[in-house]
This record gives C-alpha cells, sequence and structure tokens, in this order.
C-alpha cells in the first residue's frame, strides 16, 4: 500500500480537478493488554510516605534443660536476645512525565470530517495511559529479569545429555521430561531450613508454589508440545512462566560502544539516542555510545529452543515489590496558540534495586549435548 503524500489524484475528465478523499479512519492505539511476571508485584504506595520497609528476623537457639535455675551457660539474669534482624526498604524515587500537545483547530484542516478529526484526537490522548503501559511493561521486566540473573543464587546445573539412541521427536520429548524432573528435584530440596539460599543467611525454607519459575520465551513450546505428562496431566506440572527472550542478559557496569551491527546491546533505560527512542529492552542504534549501567548485553539474539542451553530464574512471588507514588493527569491551555498541553505525571520505585533479602532469589542453568 503507497503512503498518502499529500496529493489528491487527478480527475479523468477535468485536469483542473482532484477527485475527493472518501473517508478517513483512525487506528487505535494498536497495544493491547500487558502482562508479564511483574503485574504481581504491585504492593500499596502512597501520596504521604516514599519508604517501605522489609524486616527479616532469624531463628532462636535452644538448650539442655535439666531442672535447675542454671541450665547450660545461662540463668534467670542472663540476656538472651533474639539475633540482630536486618531490614530491607523500598523508596518510590523515580518520577516520569508523558507530555502532548492537541487543538480543536488547527489540526482539523487536514481531516476530511469532525468525526475523523475527533477519533484522531482521542486516539493521541488515548496514548497517555498507554504509554505509561509500554514503559512500565518493559522497565519492570527487564530490571526484574536482568537483576534477577546478575543476583541470583546458582540453584543447580539441570544436564539434558541425552542417551546416544534418542534423537529427533524423542530427543526434545526427552529433554522436556528430564528439565522438569530435575527442576522438580531441585526445588523439593528447598523444603528442608537451609540458610543457603537467601541474602540474609537466616533459617529459611520455601515451597514449589513460593516461586515464579521463569525462562525466556521459546523454551516452553518444545515443552507443551512434546511433553507427554503435560498433555495428560497439567494439574501436576509445574508452572513455569515465560518472558520475552530479550529481557535475559547481563547489566553493562561500564560505558561503551555498540558495534556497528549491533544484535546484543539493549537498553535497561526509556530513552533518546540522536533521534532514535527507546524504550526498555530495544537494541541501541549502531555505532552508539552508552553509559554505564544504562544497558544490558542480551543472552539471546534469537528465540532460544531446548535445543540449546538456557538459564531460567526462580522468583519468589512476593519479591522484587513495585510501589507506586501516585499518577495524575493535567493539562493547560495555551489561550494564544489555541493549542493545549495534556500531562501525564507518575512515580515507582527503583525495582531493579527492590530485591528482598527474605526471599530465596535463584536460577538454574542447563546444558546440551
Amino acid at each position: 500500500m503507497a503512503a498518502f503524500t499529500g496529493t489528491l489524484n487527478t480527475n479523468k475528465v477535468f485536469a483542473a480537478l482532484y477527485n475527493q478523499i472518501i473517508s478517513m479512519q483512525v487506528f487505535g492505539t494498536g497495544i493491547s493488554d500487558l502482562t508479564g511476571v511483574y503485574g504481581s508485584r504491585k504492593v500499596d504506595g502512597t501520596l504521604y510516605g516514599d519508604t517501605k520497609l522489609y524486616v527479616s528476623t532469624d531463628v532462636l537457639a535452644s538448650y539442655e534443660f535439666d531442672g535447675t535455675d542454671t541450665p547450660g551457660s545461662y540463668n534467670l539474669l542472663t540476656i538472651k536476645r533474639p539475633p540482630a534482624p536486618k531490614i530491607n526498604k523500598v523508596v518510590i524515587d523515580t518520577y516520569r512525565q508523558i507530555p502532548v500537545t492537541v487543538d480543536d483547530y488547527f489540526t482539523k484542516q487536514a481531516f476530511a470530517g469532525e468525526g475523523a478529526f475527533s477519533d484522531f484526537n482521542g486516539v493521541v490522548l488515548s496514548w497517555l495511559t498507554k504509554t505509561k503501559d509500554v514503559y512500565e511493561h518493559t522497565k519492570f521486566t527487564a530490571d526484574i529479569i536482568t537483576a534477577a540473573l546478575g543476583g541470583a543464587t546458582a540453584l543447580q546445573t539441570i544436564a539434558l545429555a541425552a542417551p546416544a539412541d534418542v534423537a529427533g521427536y524423542d530427543l526434545i520429548r526427552w529433554r522436556a521430561q528430564e528439565f522438569f524432573r530435575q527442576l522438580e528435584d531441585a526445588i523439593a530440596e528447598l523444603e528442608e531450613p537451609s540458610r543457603s539460599y537467601n541474602d540474609n543467611g537466616f533459617l529459611r525454607n520455601y515451597k514449589l508454589e513460593d516461586f515464579d519459575i521463569v525462562v525466556p520465551r521459546g523454551i516452553l513450546s518444545s515443552v507443551r508440545k512434546q511433553d507427554i505428562p503435560f498433555l495428560f496431566n497439567p494439574d501436576q506440572k509445574i508452572d513455569v512462566k515465560e518472558v520475552h527472550w530479550k529481557y535475559f542478559g547481563t547489566k553493562n557496569a561500564a560505558s561503551g560502544t555498540t558495534a556497528a551491527s549491533n544484535t546484543t546491546i539493549r537498553s535497561l533505560i526509556e530513552t533518546d539516542y540522536s533521534t532514535t527512542h527507546v524504550f526498555p529492552g530495544d537494541l541501541l542504534p549502531n555505532s552508539t555510545a552508552y553509559a554505564a549501567g544504562t544497558t544490558y548485553t542480551a543472552s539471546y539474539t534469537a528465540r532460544p529452543s531446548m535445543s540449546a542451553a538456557f538459564t531460567g530464574v526462580l522468583i519468589h512471588k512476593q519479591d522484587f515489590p513495585i510501589m507506586s507514588a501516585f499518577s495524575v493527569g493535567t493539562s493547560f491551555f495555551n489561550a494564544r496558540r489555541l493549542d493545549q498541553n495534556n500531562y501525564l505525571t507518575f512515580g515507582h520505585n527503583d525495582v531493579a534495586a527492590s530485591h528482598i533479602g527474605e526471599y530465596a532469589l535463584l536460577k538454574v542453568t542447563t546444558t546440551v549435548s
């Protein structure tokens, strides 16, 4: 379809006349509901305070008791304080504003009728909330996945080396079943109290249902198509979530410059690089300098599958809380220019830095041969 250049077609009979615009259809935003690993992590925010505290305490100690006032190494006057608690805080410290200018007069001249112009202005104004949705989806997803990969404790490496006589369709099915078998066994170990899996070093145990098990998109398609137990007993299957593969990667702590043909350096922030506007997860332009801490190196350049090694993360369902400050829409009418500036302002915490030490944050890697 050819793009409209602003020139109407010449009338077939009279060259001085031009054919009319029959109609004008304005499409909506084209952004449907966005879902991701961040959706269930939103917690209460407030207009009046900007900090939420998470306090963790540890197990006490027991001693042999012999029926006297001085069992073991303590007596009635001995002070036995509980272990010192550890506190994490989540602070609302990030604010964003989305601006857009509309008018009811000069822009209207470009439209064939009142209805099309009204539709156009309505769509433009609806982009305020849709842009916020896109920002939150890309920003929160990129922050959670890259932060989880960077800070997670290795739970296990799952070897998917199949027997020599397994190939083709049977090979993919074998890998899918073996992946879930070893993953379920590994998570079952977390039910035994241990100090090994949370940042505080406190005695904790966890259950399978405590975690979101997140893998890059492309892995589950292999499992769902090939794994027979899933087809017949889906209720007994480990619940694994997919997040787009582009968000899996390692945060770049140092500044740098993208390659002449960039395929791996993606943005952690919404910003402009010259004339290119990027959201978190977008590839940076070729041969572009970037600042430290604003990008990550993606683990994949294309959709992965079970035919190659991949990494998954186990994120506690209450970890990486997202606390919103407010979301308010305002506008300003300029009586001289006859246009109106509209603004949507909102705030949230630094999600990448909101991992709570109380919760286990784990990752599993695979080897395939």
